[in-house]
């Protein structure tokens, strides 16, 4: 099996092993896995994911800051507004 090949088996098992509600040791146990070879597999996987969150931005001379809500409320907010301001907009949602 090529390395390639091998890698699409484990991640695979590791999005199968997320869905199954499952802990990892009874997985492996039923799946012929080492429990160690899993971990480090989780662990790669974990180590890709995209995090959530807040993503620093810089603000740019003359320019203003917009923010976007979830639900698709926009607002425009002039750039020379205290940073406190901006804050408080952004945690309203």
């Amino acid at each position: 099996m090529s390395r390639t090949e091998r890698a699409q088996e484990m991640l695979a098992h590791v999005a199968a092993w997320k869905n199954s509600g499952k802990g990892r040791k009874t997985y492996c146990a039923e799946h012929g896995l080492n429990l160690h070879t899993m971990a480090y597999w989780c662990a790669k996987v974990r180590s890709t994911e995209v995090p959530t969150g807040f993503t620093p931005v810089e603000l740019v001379a003359g320019g203003g800051v917009e923010v976007c809500y979830p639900n698709g409320v926009r607002l425009v907010l002039p750039a020379d507004l205290p940073m406190a301001q901006v804050a408080a907009y952004v945690r309203l949602y």
